[in-house]
């Protein structure tokens, strides 16, 4: 399964890419982490450009919430969605709580970032 994930690149900026979630052969990939939490964000909470502390991985239960990259691009989720925060340095990302209603997510803060398999 192929997962969003906001990556930083050699000079800083964060950008989305996707990672495979299974090695070469189809076996999920186990994952270790340091933790999970539920966090809860207001409709219009923004929250301007830095990177992520650690790697984490967001799972989407209620509300929406924009992701901005360094580079511009923008994405939306929504209940139902996961993602990756892997942008760890450099500029990093920019969030919005858009709608009516707050946003919900698991988090679960990785103990590594989940490597790209080469083709």
């Amino acid at each position: 399964m192929k997962l969003l994930s906001l990556n930083v690149d050699d000079q800083g900026q964060s950008y989305f890419g996707t990672v495979e979630s299974a090695d070469k052969a189809g076996k999920e990939r186990p994952m270790p982490i340091d933790y999970w939490q539920v966090w809860q964000t207001e409709p219009g909470h923004f929250t301007d450009f830095k990177p992520s502390d650690a790697p984490r991985c967001i799972a989407m239960m209620a509300g929406k919430l924009e992701i901005t990259a360094s580079n511009g691009e923008r994405r939306c989720f929504a209940r139902g969605d996961v993602f990756l925060f892997q942008d760890i340095r450099g500029r990093g990302h920019a969030l919005r709580t858009i709608g009516f209603e707050p946003c919900s997510a698991v988090v679960v803060t990785m103990k590594d970032i989940m490597p790209e398999f080469a083709a």
